[in-house]
């Protein structure tokens, strides 16, 4: 009977570390990009596009964001986020129209085992001058 408990009481505590460690979010990026070499595919045309820009989130983290992908019927990119403090949280983006999906997969110190999934919509653009205003919502595991 003790030794039930006890499990118990581990269950319990394992259960409880999980929900403290797992975080919502936000991030609010500013962002500029630029076009580069457009080919023809069997779905459509493809054109190659670097990101830069910055980003602040809801815990006080803050810092740049470089992205490297194509456009073309849709947006996809590999990023990585780098902080204040230097260390870089490694991410996917997939986007249709204004709204997207992230994931985060690793990155380096304090993100080296950071995982999370996170939605995004283009809060504002300006394509003639191709500047952009991201709104991402997030949660890590």
């Amino acid at each position: 009977m003790k030794l039930i408990k006890i499990l118990l009481v581990l269950c319990f505590t394992l259960f409880y570390a999980k929900i403290l460690l797992a975080a919502d979010f936000t991030l609010t990026q500013s962002i500029k990009w630029t076009m580069g070499s457009e080919i023809e595919t069997p779905s459509g045309k493809l054109r190659g596009v670097s990101v830069e820009g910055t980003y602040i989130d809801s815990r006080g983290y803050k810092g740049t964001i470089t992205c490297i992908g194509s456009v073309g019927e849709k947006f996809s990119a590999d990023c990585h986020l780098k902080d204040e403090d230097g260390d870089i949280i490694y991410a996917d983006a997939l986007r249709k129209g204004t709204d997207g999906v992230s994931k985060m997969s690793g990155g380096t110190g304090k993100y080296k085992n950071i995982n999370g999934d996170c939605v995004y919509q283009i809060a504002n653009s300006n394509r003639e001058a191709s500047l952009g205003l991201v709104t991402m919502q997030c949660s890590t595991n």
